[in-house]
C-alpha cells in the first residue's frame, strides 16, 4: 500500500511508515526476547506486531482526507483492474524467480559440493548473497522510485521528458552501482567479518564477493530498463526481460558446476548480468520508441 502513497506524491509520508515499523521492531524485539523471556518466538512475535503497527499508520492515512485517491469500495473497473495487475505481475515474477534461483543456487552447491566443501560454500554464498541485497534492495529503490515520473510523462505524451527521466534515472542507478562495485572490491572482509571470524570462510568469501560482483556496474542498466518499461505500461516487454536473465542465470547454477567444479559457481551471477544487460540494451533501441508512439497515437 505504500506505493498507492508514493504514486500520489507522498514519499514522505511512504518513509515514515518503513521506519516506523524498523523503529517499532527495534525496540520490541529486546522486549518480548529478553524481558518476556519468549526469544526466538519473541522476535516473530515482534516484528508482526511491528508490521502491524506500520499497516495501521498507512490505513489510516489512506482512509484520511489528505491523499486525493483514498480507498473507497465499489465502482470497480475490470479493464483497470486487469492492467495492474498485469503491471505488478512483472515485480511479482521478479521476486519469486529470485527465490527459486536462490533454491537452485543452493541445491547445486549441496549436490557437488559434499558434505565438507558444500556446508562451507553454502555459509559463503549465503553471506555473499547478504551482500548482493545491499547493492539490488537500494538499486531496485531507486529504479522503482522513478516508475511514477515515467508512467506520469508516458500518459501525457511526453518522449522527450521519459529519455530525459530514464537517462538520469541510468546515472543515478551506475553511480550507486559503481560505488558499490568499488566496496566490493577493496573493503569486503570488513563485511564478512560480521557473519564470521573463521579466516578460511573469510577468504573464501571475500574472493567471492569480488567474483559475484564482477557485473553489478552494468546491472544498473537492466534495473533501469526493465522498471522503466514496467513504469510505461509495456510489461510483457518488462518480464521477457527478467525472465531472460533468471534463464541465464539458472543454466549457468546448472552448467557451470558440472564443466568447471563447484568452485566456480560464483560466476553464475556476472555471466547472467553481463549477458541479460547486452540484450535488455538491445531490445530497448529496438522497441522504445515503438512504445512511445504507440502512446502519442493513443493520445491523438
Amino acid at each position: 500500500m505504500n506505493q498507492f502513497i508514493i504514486c500520489q506524491g507522498f514519499a514522505k509520508t511512504a518513509m515514515k511508515s518503513v521506519l516506523l515499523g524498523a523503529v517499532c521492531n527495534i525496540i520490541l524485539d529486546p522486549v518480548f526476547m529478553f524481558v518476556f523471556g519468549l526469544k526466538v518466538r519473541g522476535a516473530a512475535i515482534a516484528t508482526v506486531l511491528s508490521q502491524m503497527i506500520s499497516c495501521i499508520y498507512v490505513l489510516r492515512f489512506l482512509f484520511g482526507d489528505k491523499p486525493p485517491i483514498r480507498i473507497t469500495f465499489g465502482n470497480y473497473d475490470w479493464q483497470i483492474m486487469k492492467r495492474v495487475l498485469l503491471l505488478g505481475l512483472s515485480p511479482f515474477l521478479i521476486i519469486a524467480f529470485d527465490n527459486i534461483l536462490i533454491i537452485s543456487l543452493n541445491m547445486m552447491i549441496q549436490r557437488y559440493g559434499g558434505e565438507g566443501q558444500g556446508d562451507m560454500l553454502l555459509t559463503c554464498m549465503t553471506i555473499v548473497q547478504s551482500f548482493m541485497l545491499m547493492v539490488t534492495m537500494p538499486l531496485g529503490g531507486i529504479t522503482g522510485g522513478t516508475q511514477t515520473i515515467l508512467g506520469y510523462n508516458y500518459g501525457a505524451g511526453r518522449p522527450d521528458r521519459i529519455k530525459k527521466a530514464s537517462l538520469h534515472i541510468s546515472g543515478l542507478a551506475l553511480g550507486f552501482t559503481t560505488i558499490m562495485f568499488i566496496l566490493a572490491h577493496t573493503v569486503p572482509k570488513y563485511f564478512v567479518l560480521i557473519f564470521t571470524q573463521n579466516e578460511a570462510y573469510v577468504d573464501l568469501t571475500v574472493r567471492a564477493i569480488k567474483i559475484y560482483t564482477m557485473g553489478i556496474i552494468p546491472l544498473a542498466l537492466q534495473y533501469a530498463v526493465v522498471d522503466g518499461f514496467v513504469g510505461m505500461g509495456a510489461a510483457k516487454v518488462a518480464i521477457s526481460l527478467s525472465m531472460f536473465r533468471k534463464v541465464i542465470f539458472l543454466g549457468g547454477a546448472a552448467i557451470i558446476p558440472v564443466w568447471f567444479g563447484i568452485e566456480k559457481i560464483f560466476y553464475t551471477e556476472p555471466v547472467s548480468d553481463f549477458i541479460s544487460v547486452a540484450v535488455s540494451l538491445t531490445v530497448t533501441l529496438l522497441v522504445f520508441d515503438r512504445v512511445i508512439r504507440k502512446k502519442e497515437v493513443e493520445n491523438r
